[in-house]
C-alpha cells in the first residue's frame, strides 16, 4: 500500500521532465471537431463542386439549345413513325424508302391541315376585326354611359394616350421584330435539323442504338438494348395516345364552337389539338383562349356556353379518354406531370413545355427497369409515383 504514492509521484516527476511534444514545441492541442460538423463539410463541399457541374452543364445546353431541341424532337418523331416504318420494311421497303415514305407522310399531313386552316381563319379574323371595333365602341359608350360617368373628353383623352404609348413604344416594337425574325430562322434551323436527323433515326436507329451499347460492358449490353426498345414503345404510345386524345378534345370543342357561331373554329380546334400535347396546362389555355374569342365576338352568354362545352370535353378526356388510351403507355402521377411541365416551361418556354412529359415518361421507363433489374420481365410501360 505504501508503494503506490511512490510510484504515482515517479510517475509525475517524469512527466514535469519530460513534457508533450506539443507543450515543448508550443503548439496548440487539437480542437475536438464533432463527428456530425465533418460530414456536414463533406457532403457540403461535394455538393458544391456538383452544383457548379450542373450549371455548366445548363450553361452549355442553353448553348446548343436549337441543336439539343431539334435532336429531342427527331427522337419523338422517330419513335412515333418507327410502328409505320417497321411496317413498310417487313414488306420489303428498303429501309431510306420507309424512312423518306413516313416522313412525307407526316409533312403531307401537315401540309393538307394549314391548307384547310389558313383560309377559313383569314376571312374569320377579317369578321373578327369588325366585331372587336363595335366592341371597342361599346367600351367608350360604357365609360361615359356606366357607372364611371366619365365625359366624352376624358374617355378621348384616355384613348388618345394609349395611343401615344403605343407609338413610343414602336422602337422597341422594331427590335422585337428583329428578335423575332432571329428566332424564326432558329426555329427553321431547328425544323430541317429535326427532319434529317429523324429521317437517320427511322433509317439505322437500331445500329445507332447498338453501337452506344458496346461501349458498356458485355454483361450489360442486353440490359440497355431491353431499356432503349421499351423507350422507343413508351415515347411510341404517348405521342399516338396524345394524338388521338386531342383530337378527340379538338373535335368535340370545334363541333361545340361551330354550332353557338363563334368564328375562328378551325384555329381554336388546331391550337386544342397542339394543346393536347402539353398535359393539364396545354389544354386550359387553349379552352381560356376559345371562351376569350366567344366574349369578344359574340357576348358573355355565348361565353359561358363555350366555357360549358370546354369543360364537359376535358372532363370526357381527362376522366375517361387520358387513362384509357395514354395511361396504357405511361402513368405519371398528376404532381410530377405539373412539375416537368413547369420544369420545361422556364427552361425552353413552349417547346420545353411540350418535351417535359415525354422525356420525364423515358426516364421514368429507365429508372422504373433499373429498379426491377434484370430479373423481371421488362413491360412497355413505366409507372412512377402512381396513384394510390
Amino acid at each position: 500500500m505504501q508503494r503506490e504514492p511512490a510510484r504515482r509521484e515517479a510517475a509525475g516527476a517524469a512527466v514535469r521532465l519530460h513534457p508533450p511534444p506539443a507543450a515543448a514545441s508550443g503548439e496548440r492541442p487539437r480542437v475536438h471537431v464533432p463527428r456530425s460538423l465533418e460530414l456536414a463539410a463533406a457532403v457540403s463541399w461535394r455538393l458544391l463542386v456538383v452544383g457548379a457541374a450542373v450549371v455548366a452543364a445548363v450553361l452549355l445546353l442553353e448553348r446548343l439549345q436549337v441543336v439539343l431541341v431539334g435532336t429531342l424532337v427527331a427522337v419523338l418523331l422517330a419513335c412515333a413513325l418507327s410502328p409505320g416504318s417497321r411496317r413498310l420494311r417487313a414488306r420489303g421497303v428498303p429501309p431510306s424508302l420507309a424512312a423518306l415514305a413516313m416522313l412525307i407522310a407526316l409533312l403531307g399531313s401537315l401540309a393538307v391541315a394549314g391548307w384547310l386552316v389558313l383560309p377559313p381563319a383569314v376571312e374569320d379574323v377579317r369578321s373578327l376585326d369588325v366585331n372587336a371595333d363595335e366592341w371597342i365602341d361599346g367600351v367608350r359608350s360604357w365609360l361615359v354611359q356606366g357607372p364611371l360617368s366619365l365625359s366624352e373628353r376624358e374617355v378621348d383623352r384616355l384613348f388618345e394616350s394609349a395611343e401615344a404609348r403605343a407609338r413610343g413604344a414602336f422602337p422597341g416594337f422594331l427590335l422585337g421584330a428583329w428578335n423575332g425574325a432571329q428566332v424564326a430562322v432558329e426555329v427553321v434551323a431547328g425544323i430541317v435539323l429535326s427532319l434529317v436527323l429523324a429521317f437517320f433515326f427511322l433509317k439505322d436507329g437500331d445500329r445507332m442504338w447498338r453501337w452506344i451499347c458496346g461501349f458498356l460492358p458485355s454483361h450489360r449490353r442486353a440490359e440497355w438494348t431491353t431499356i432503349g426498345r421499351d423507350v422507343r414503345d413508351v415515347l411510341a404510345g404517348f405521342i399516338r395516345g396524345t394524338a388521338i386524345v386531342s383530337l378527340v378534345d379538338a373535335v368535340g370543342i370545334g363541333i361545340g364552337l361551330y354550332l353557338l357561331g363563334v368564328p375562328l373554329v378551325l384555329p381554336l380546334a388546331l391550337l386544342t389539338f397542339v394543346g393536347g400535347f402539353i398535359p393539364i396546362v396545354g389544354a386550359t389555355v387553349a379552352g381560356l383562349l376559345a371562351v376569350l374569342v366567344a366574349l369578344v365576338a359574340k357576348g358573355p352568354l355565348t361565353a359561358l356556353a363555350v366555357l360549358g362545352v370546354v369543360l364537359l370535353v376535358q372532363q370526357l378526356e381527362g376522366n375517361v379518354l387520358q387513362p384509357v388510351i395514354v395511361g396504357r403507355s405511361v402513368r405519371l402521377h398528376p404532381a410530377v406531370i405539373v412539375l416537368a411541365v413547369g420544369a420545361g416551361a422556364v427552361l425552353w418556354g413552349i417547346v420545353g413545355a411540350l418535351l417535359a412529359v415525354p422525356i420525364t415518361a423515358a426516364l421514368a421507363t429507365v429508372l422504373a427497369h433499373l429498379r426491377r433489374g434484370s430479373r423481371a420481365p421488362t413491360p412497355a410501360a413505366a409507372s412512377v409515383l402512381e396513384d394510390a
